[in-house]
């Protein structure tokens, strides 16, 4: 099968649909081609790094052949240092040296000595008398000629060479290396390549000392040779060495000094020029020997990624296979269901088991789910689900609303959820009996849905048995109140959510009370102005002055014009909270604490657990008399200069409060008023400018939603940091921990 077919067949199986096991595979081979191509990146990346670390380990290599070729010859030259001005080289120089022959068998026997250092790489040292032509080395005395004629023959060094290189100044000088051969009359024999040194005095023209050094053997001691690399030693311009013979330099680096590399041609030159002796060593490595290192590292790499290519393959097929085989028979036995056919036989999967009993009750959340979508208006494939809500049929609503009361809330944990769900499937079995289709469900945390499907002449035969259910729930009153909007018959699906909605602005017209009500029809309500602007104007002077024997009248007006006008039990709510925050807002403003209230708790709870007018003005009774005491009491304790500080801080306690910004307003001097305030309130200045801060700070942590750091920015704190370290200092606490513990949210 070609990889088109093979891409055709998985992309129109199953009605251009992909199979799970398909799908799960190609999602393994796009991860692992991503990975390959990170893979592959990230070798290409390296193999570049790693060019240049074998170009670095190509002048490393040169340089530690640089130095194993320097400290050779300075020891050499060292060497022969000591011998040009022995002792026995004095005697020996001066006169006849014939006439010394103890001292010439002494010299030969030393040069025998030294010659026997291996790690000199020495062939022989020569004692060459130019005058006499006579010479000592390591097999005897010889005259020049027989030498350099027989014994050591290299046409570029003969006798004529060696008596012109005497009449030069040098003291140290080493000439390119050459083949010498041995020629006797019974034998012609190869010597190998020899590097001649000469040493000398620097006004010396008679005497010399010529060492032949084994160029071969320093070149295989000194030097690492790589793949295709070759050394050659340059003195200025003249080649003195060569790894290979028949090499050529390019001209550009027969001039070279210094240190660094070329590439010139197919191979890279490195070369590095020594301060001491002048000498250039340069190493040639061919790009080839470059290019066959990494092609090697190419093909390890390129069996790595196969084979890591076809293990991710097969691991990536097994687990596709062990994932998908258990859906398939889970969505083979679902569609079963679906068709009515019988589901497929036992599994070793105790889900696969399980699926038949749940099978319906999932039926069941996706009916609701669906039913949510439509009553909601919300958009999207939820809203898509086939269920009956598309089928054109009369229905009609009921929408329960369940308001909880406080005392059932306080002595029993966790009633409202379990009551609730008795409500829902006490209101689910009633209706379940009556009509042969009905859907029961919760639609917000304190709302149930009934939805009925029924014939308009069915509304009057069961109207009696909705009366049952009422009076059921009447027996609950005590607990919690019942609010119920049942919804006019509708003919058609698309009118569910506008009947949702009308059910909803029913919900909203609960009068006050402690009963079950059943609001079918929509009155419009009265746009109330109370309290009027005069009334409001009064209620604020008189709760910032503290005075309950006229804000408690005057709040039992307001409260009974709201019921002379039927006003919603929602905007008693909202005049009563609005009340309430006036009040606190003045408490605040004096800095008065509303822990006077903490020993019945927090007024807006109160406040949800009012449902008649007598309670709501119970409420305020006790309210307004409580914060008209705190202010009264708070007034009463101030003289007229302390009582000015103590107002203007309240007032302005996130504004600057230094001491001597406010003597300045009173006329008097900082230490003065600090005095003052200590004597009469017992307290510093500072520390009661750091309690007003700190308390406005704790009331707005546990009565308001601002943010921290809105909060520290009100009381006079540029940052948040600042604010926490000084608050867990006054309190111990940090003010989100404060916030957490305290809050009456």
């Amino acid at each position: 099968m070609t990889a088109m077919k093979w891409i055709t067949r998985i992309w129109t199986r199953n009605q251009n649909q992909v199979s799970l096991f398909y799908t799960l595979l190609i999602s393994f081979i796009s991860i692992i081609v991503l990975l390959l191509s990170i893979h592959a990146w990230s070798y290409s990346f390296f193999r570049n790094r790693i060019k240049d670390e074998i170009i670095l380990n190509s002048a490393m290599n040169l340089n530690t052949t640089v130095a194993n070729y320097e400290k050779h010859i300075r020891l050499i030259r060292s060497y022969m240092v000591g011998y040009l001005f022995g002792t026995d080289t004095e005697i020996l120089k001066n006169g006849n040296p014939l006439s010394h022959y103890e001292t010439v068998v002494k010299a030969q026997y030393e040069l025998q000595h030294a010659l026997n250092n291996s790690l000199l790489y020495l062939d022989n040292i020569i004692y060459y008398y130019k005058d006499s032509g006579f010479i000592i080395e390591k097999d005897g005395t010889r005259d020049a000629a027989t030498m350099f004629g027989k014994f050591y023959v290299q046409p570029a060094y003969n006798t004529d060479f060696w008596n012109k290189e005497l009449e030069g100044t040098d003291s140290f000088k080493i000439y390119p290396s050459a083949p010498f051969t041995s020629e006797t009359a019974f034998e012609r024999k190869s010597l190998g390549t020899l590097m001649p040194i000469l040493v000398k005095g620097s006004f010396e023209h008679n005497f010399a000392f010529i060492v032949l050094m084994k160029s071969r053997a320093l070149y295989d001691a000194f030097y690492q040779p790589q793949v295709e690399s070759h050394l050659m030693i340059l003195d200025g311009s003249q080649l003195i060495f060569a790894s290979e013979s028949g090499i050529e330099l390019p001209p550009s680096l027969m001039t070279k000094n210094g240190d660094g590399y070329e590439r010139i041609g197919g191979a890279y030159y490195f070369y590095k020029t020594s301060a001491e002796t002048g000498l250039t060593y340069i190493e040639s490595v061919s790009d080839k020997g470059l290019a066959d290192q990494l092609r090697h590292l190419n093909a390890i790499m390129a069996v790595l990624l196969f084979l890591s290519l076809l293990i991710s393959l097969a691991v990536s097929t097994f687990i596709a296979k062990r994932f998908h085989n258990p859906l398939a028979s889970l969505l083979l036995s679902i569609e079963n269901y679906r068709v009515g056919l019988p589901l497929l036989g036992k599994s070793r999967i105790r889900e696969f088991n399980l699926l038949h009993n749940d099978l319906h009750s999932k039926n069941t959340m996706l009916q609701q789910f669906a039913y949510m979508t439509r009553l909601k208006n919300i958009h999207g494939k939820g809203a898509q689900l086939l269920n009956s809500a598309d089928v054109n049929r009369p229905f009609k609503l009921i929408l329960f609303q369940i308001d909880f009361k406080a005392q059932p809330l306080a002595e029993f944990a966790n009633v409202p959820h379990r009551a609730f769900n008795t409500y829902r499937e006490l209101i689910d079995v009633h209706f379940a009996k009556l009509y042969s289709e009905s859907l029961t469900f919760q639609m917000e945390k304190d709302q149930i849905l009934s939805i009925l499907f029924i014939e308009k002449e069915d509304e009057d035969r069961h109207a009696a048995d909705f009366d049952a259910l009422l009076r059921i729930l009447e027996t609950d009153s005590v607990f919690c109140n019942f609010t119920i909007a049942p919804s006019p018959i509708h003919a058609h699906s698309s009118d569910f959510a506008e009947a949702y909605q009308d059910a909803l602005e029913l919900i909203r017209q609960r009068k006050l009370g402690e009963d079950v009500q059943v609001i079918t029809e929509w009155q419009p309500q009265p746009a109330l102005m109370i309290p009027a602007p005069s009334e409001e104007s009064e209620l604020i002077a008189n709760l910032h002055a503290g005075s309950d024997s006229v804000t408690i009248p005057l709040v039992d007006k307001l409260l009974d014009q709201l019921a002379k006008a039927d006003a919603a039990a929602w905007q008693f709510q909202d005049f009563a909270q609005d009340v309430v925050n006036k009040t606190i807002k003045m408490m605040y403003a004096q800095n008065i604490s509303i822990q006077a209230f903490s020993d019945k708790g927090s007024p807006y709870d109160h406040l949800k657990a009012c449902y008649t007018l007598e309670q709501y003005k119970a409420f305020f009774h006790w309210f307004l008399a409580r914060s008209g005491e705190a202010i009264q009491d708070k007034k009463s304790e101030t003289d007229v200069m302390t009582k000015f500080v103590m107002e203007y801080v309240e007032s302005n306690f996130g504004e600057d409060l230094s001491l001597d910004a406010i003597s300045a307003k009173l006329g008097i001097t900082g230490p003065y008023l600090s005095s003052y305030f200590k004597e009469k309130t017992g307290t510093n200045f500072s520390d009661y400018i750091f309690t007003v801060r700190m308390n406005k700070a704790m009331d707005m942590l546990r009565d308001t939603d601002l943010k921290i750091q809105e909060i520290a920015s009100l009381i006079g704190y540029f940052t948040a940091a600042s604010f926490n370290r000084v608050f867990k200092k006054h309190t111990g606490i940090t003010p989100s921990e404060f916030r957490r513990l305290h809050s009456r949210h």
